[in-house]
């Protein structure tokens, strides 16, 4: 029963789910960005055919006729190099720039923005060389190594089939010129590519599929673990309300808990009632130990008679105290002469009491 409870069967919930994003732990897929990649490559080639091919032809062109014109030396090479070179970075900088958007846009396709600071701590565990050999033969593992001999075959069965459809072309290269032997390879080139491209989207999809089942079989969650986040996220308003009435509770008893030990309690009379206590070695201030209105009003000055707590009427100072000042909380300085004279009142009645004591 307990092995029953404790295996993973149940499916993650969205907030399981929003945690493992958080934590870098997101579906991803190696076969989208070189699928999108080698798509949108083709896709700017396609686009830019004729320009392309201009500019290839130019170049074989100026390199057979390179050094015809006069005498052939390493500053000549050296010049036109540099020249070919900087036209050649020119003209691929769009379709890297394209390349490079592509492989961007795939993992935001497969997974969303993730940003994840967490991901890129180091963790002990991910260097563990026993973990690392477990995983090289574990399901996982064998799942790769079939995706892998199967792209493998496809795309052996691409060239094959094409190639096979334009023996018959090849063949005849040998006797065509230099410019139509060119243009078949290019076709051939091309039309190997562009049959790449499909296979690839194809096995981009069906790997996305797989890694989207996969991540959410490694978040599985057993059915305690449901319960558990249920119970946290789903308390009826009716036991929320409880709990708040309870955390109020445990504050105001340990609120009237201070009461006693309060040096004075200032009241409006009969609404408010503030409870002050002040040790000149550990406060700077007089401190709120106690507040309350109504019928916590009543409560404190119950239990400060109880105690023989002084109680001093004064409406304004109590209302003010009660309303800017939270318990815990030392009174702000604005009032501090209006609460020192009721302090040293109480003080001096203090006194009085023990001088009178002592002459009895």
């Amino acid at each position: 029963m307990a092995k029953s409870a404790a295996e993973k069967t149940e499916p993650p919930t969205p907030d399981r789910l929003r945690k493992a994003k958080q934590e870098g732990k997101v579906p991803a897929s190696q076969e989208l960005p070189l699928a999108l990649t080698l798509g949108t490559m083709l896709l700017a080639v396609a686009l830019s055919a004729s320009r392309l091919w201009h500019w290839f032809s130019s170049q074989i062109e100026q390199g057979f006729t390179l050094g015809s014109g006069g005498r052939l030396d390493l500053a000549a090479i050296t010049d036109v190099l540099t020249s070919r070179g900087t036209e050649a970075l020119t003209t691929m900088a769009p379709f890297m720039v394209a390349a490079g958007v592509a492989s961007i846009a795939s993992g935001v396709l497969i997974s969303g923005w993730v940003f994840a600071p967490k991901a890129v701590r180091i963790n002990p565990a991910a260097i563990d060389p026993v973990k690392g050999l477990k995983n090289l033969f574990s399901a996982r593992a064998l799942v790769r190594l079939v995706a892998s001999i199967a792209k493998l075959v496809v795309m052996v069965v691409i060239v094959m089939t094409y190639l096979w459809g334009r023996f018959d072309e090849c063949l005849a290269l040998s006797w065509a010129t230099p410019l139509a032997s060119l243009t078949v390879i290019m076709e051939v080139i091309l039309g190997l590519v562009a049959r790449f491209a499909v296979a690839m989207v194809l096995i981009a999809l069906l790997d996305v599929v797989y890694q989207r089942w996969q991540h959410r079989q490694d978040l599985r969650m057993t059915k305690q673990e449901v319960k558990e986040e249920r119970r946290q996220h789903e308390l009826s308003p009716e036991v929320r309300g409880r709990l708040r009435r309870m955390q109020i509770e445990i504050v105001r008893k340990r609120m009237l808990h201070e009461v006693p030990a309060a040096d004075v309690v200032i009241t409006n009379p009969t609404h408010v009632a503030v409870a002050l206590k002040y040790d000149t070695e550990a406060m700077l201030a007089p401190e709120v130990t106690a507040k309350g209105a109504d019928y916590l009003c009543e409560k404190i000055k119950e239990i400060a008679r109880a105690h023989g707590v002084p109680i001093v009427e004064r409406p304004e100072l109590a209302r003010t105290i009660y309303h800017t000042v939270e318990i815990g909380q030392a009174i702000p300085e604005p009032l501090y002469v209006a609460v020192a004279e009721v302090l040293a009142m109480i003080y001096r009645l203090r006194q009085q009491r023990r001088q009178g004591v002592s002459g009895t």
